[in-house]
């Protein structure tokens, strides 16, 4: 049990006056605090993102073209590039003859095109950290015409799914040269875009399965990988459901909005369905795959369903999970 003791200094008598200052002065303290409160809710609210449009849209920044070609002309006047107007970056740039002058033997042939790539940005508009590392890949395996690939990870701090760009290499009298790049991408995207990304991305894994839970889901049925006919099927309350806990974002160039690119999101569902809800035609479709890493005889049955980020509406249904059939 807690105890209070009473203090021993004796009450002061306070005089009206000085009792109405009191309260005065803690009328103004109260009203100067509700202010501050809500300045700070006010600019709280302000500050948030919102999804003020979706699709996303986005316009390339003035002037990029006129530089990329600049900075060509510099780098090898020879050179010729195609140019993406919607989404503001080279489709192709073509006889760079680029040398890459520390791709000898031992030397990592990504290390070098990365450096060789990151020297011009205003021509190639890429930031490498959000691209895929390439494989190891020894400068002198390089032959006479190598083209490789890598493929973007990250766009405005968000997954993003379509973006590639391939170079070409070539040994020219024992030095390797870049000769050439082509690309599907967007350039670096400002932050806001990245915020309205967030913002967008309000599919709830509660919306998802009411969804998925009243949709017949389509599937191929085989016999001896021999498609017989197309069933469907509808999930259940006890099949096992689980939302992938990012979204993956892509882009069109749009046809309206002043030929704005649009980006949109998606999120997949994946369903597991219970053995309680198996049937033959079930275990004879592509929505049958091998357990991972389980033995021949086990396996899973169930459908990976794509997401609108923002609208909730199903952009695409796989049968199968990890797995293709037939």
């Amino acid at each position: 049990m807690c105890s209070f003791a009473r203090s021993s200094v004796p009450a002061r008598t306070v005089r009206p006056a000085t009792r109405a200052k009191l309260a005065l002065s803690r009328t103004a303290g109260a009203l100067a605090f509700g202010i501050i409160a809500v300045l700070a809710d006010s600019h709280a609210a302000a500050a948030a993102p919102a999804c003020a449009q979706y699709p996303i849209p986005w316009q390339p920044p003035a002037g990029s073209q006129a530089a990329a070609r600049s900075e060509l002309a510099s780098v090898s006047p020879a050179a010729s590039m195609a140019w993406n107007a919607s989404t503001g970056t080279l489709s192709s740039a073509l006889a760079l003859a680029l040398p890459l002058a520390g791709c000898t033997d031992g030397q990592d042939v990504g290390a070098q095109v990365f450096a060789a790539l990151a020297a011009h940005p205003a021509l190639f508009q890429l930031d490498l950290s959000e691209w895929r590392t390439p494989a190891p890949y020894d400068c002198k395996y390089v032959g006479d015409n190598e083209i490789l690939s890598i493929g973007r990870q990250r766009l405005a701090g968000h997954p993003v799914s379509r973006d590639v760009f391939a170079y070409s290499l070539k040994r020219v009298d024992g030095a390797i040269q870049l000769t050439a790049v082509t690309g599907t991408y967007v350039p670096v995207i400002d932050a806001a875009i990245g915020d309205a990304m967030a913002a967008c991305n309000t599919l709830t894994t509660d919306a998802a399965q009411a969804t998925a839970r009243s949709t017949p889901l389509q599937t191929t049925v085989y016999s001896q990988c021999k498609r017989t006919r197309t069933m469907t099927y509808t999930p259940q309350a006890n099949d096992h459901f689980e939302l992938a806990p990012q979204e993956t974002w892509t882009w069109q160039e749009g046809t309206s909005q002043m030929g704005a690119t649009l980006f949109t999101g998606e999120r997949t569902l994946r369903i597991t369905v219970d053995p309680a809800n198996y049937t033959p035609d079930l275990m004879s479709s592509a929505a049958r795959c091998p357990a991972p890493d389980g033995d021949d005889d086990e396996f899973t049955i169930g459908f990976d369903v794509a997401f609108d980020v923002h609208t909730g509406a199903i952009v695409n249904v796989k049968p199968g999970l990890d797995c293709v059939v037939c």
